[in-house]
Parts: C-alpha cells; structure tokens; sequence
C-alpha cells in the first residue's frame, strides 16, 4: 500500500473548494505540506433563470450560482453537492454517482413540474437532452463558466524542486490545464476522481495513479487521505 510521509499535497480546486479540501483532509490524515494553486476559478455569467419547480445540480459550483431554494427540490449529482443544496434552502437528493447516476435517479421518481439544470459552460452526460427525450420537461441554463489561471509561484518551485507531490483531480479539464502549466509533475501521484481522469492523467507522467472508489468528494478525501502517513 502506498503511504507518504510528509508529502506535498498540490490541490488545483476553485480557492474555496481547495481550502475546504485542505481542512477536511488535515483532519483525516497524517502531516503534509498543501500547495494550493487553483486551476480555475467559477466567473458567473449574466442570465435570466426562468421559472422552475426542482433544480438539478451536477456540482456545487451550479448550487453557488443558482437562486435560492426556498424549499424547491433539487436532484444532486453526490452527497456534497447535495448538502451545499440543502445550505440553501433546496430539498435535496443525492445521486451518489455520475451524471448518469443522477439521470437515472430523477427518471425513476419522474417528477411532475419543471426541471431546471443549472450548469457551467463545460459540462458532460447531456442531462436535460437525456431527460427530455425521455419525457420529462427539462430546461438548462449557463450559470457559469472556468476561467482559467496559470500556477502559483509556490507550485513552480514544488514541482521544480522534484518533491513528491499528490494530485487530487477532480476533472479531465482540469488535467488539460495543468497539462499547459508545463510544471514537472513526472514522478507524482495522482488522485483521480474517475477512469476517465485517471486515464487523461497519463500527460502528467505521473509515478502513480490511484483512482476513488465513487466518483465524488468524500471518496476523494478518503483516498488522498489513505497515501498520507
């Protein structure tokens, strides 16, 4: 079993998202030096949100740009997602999966009323296609979008120093960020959140690759916190 004493843990979230990540994981693992260097951060986008009766998440970042709750329900892709939901106001269910989870959950329970997917511009699984086609009424909106940001100094000089660095990754597109980062990252570990991260990983030449048992936040914790002694 892998296990790291003392490693550098190098964490790409939004700066809220990291700093969360960073605390939870300080609870659950040994000592490690956090890098926090976001790859992205979520800009909001001018919209008008029309009338809807239950919302669907497919992250937290939809939940911090949607409207309030106020005791509408909402279909969440995980259990993160879903509690950042019921933070505001929304009765909320969780998939605890993917996209396909979460379309397969709310075809299930078929609710009456409008659906709304509030989503970043960068999105996969075609939920609102999947969920019309199949029936339902289900609109979607653009809340957000990545705006992308290079490496902080304190990233550049890890990577440069050749230290042994984890990665948790959270998203393909987050790989093909750090991929034009152009930071030494071979010989690292990487925590990937699904196969097919795992698999768009292989850029960063990682040393190893260890992938979350469920594709959500709580598994990721859980395995980024197993490599740390």
């Amino acid at each position: 079993m892998l296990c790291f004493k003392n490693p550098i843990v190098l964490v790409t979230r939004p700066k809220t998202d990291s700093q969360r990540l960073i605390d939870a994981l300080r609870t659950m693992s040994g000592s490690f030096v956090a890098i926090n260097s976001p790859a992205f951060e979520n800009e909001s986008l001018s919209i008008e949100i029309p009338e809807f009766d239950s919302a669907i998440f497919t992250s937290q970042a939809g939940v911090i740009h949607a409207p309030r709750g106020n005791g509408r329900f909402a279909f969440c892709v995980g259990d993160a997602t879903a509690n950042a939901a019921m933070d505001t106001g929304y009765v909320s269910i969780s998939a605890g999966g993917s996209a396909d989870d979460l379309v397969a959950l709310i075809l299930s329970q078929r609710p009456d009323g409008a659906l709304l997917h509030i989503r970043g511009e960068i999105t996969h699984g075609e939920v609102a296609q999947q969920l019309n086609e199949a029936g339902l009424f289900c609109q979607e909106v653009v809340a957000y979008r990545k705006a992308v940001r290079g490496p902080s100094q304190s990233a550049r000089e890890v990577a440069s120093e050749n230290q042994m660095i984890i990665v948790p990754l959270f998203s393909v597109e987050t790989v093909k960020i750090l991929e034009k980062w152009a930071l030494s990252l071979d010989g690292c570990t990487v925590v990937a959140i699904s196969g097919p991260v795992a698999g768009a990983s292989t850029v960063l030449s990682p040393l190893n690759t260890i992938i979350s048992n469920t594709p959500d936040f709580y598994a990721m914790l859980q395995a980024t916190a197993r490599l740390i002694a």
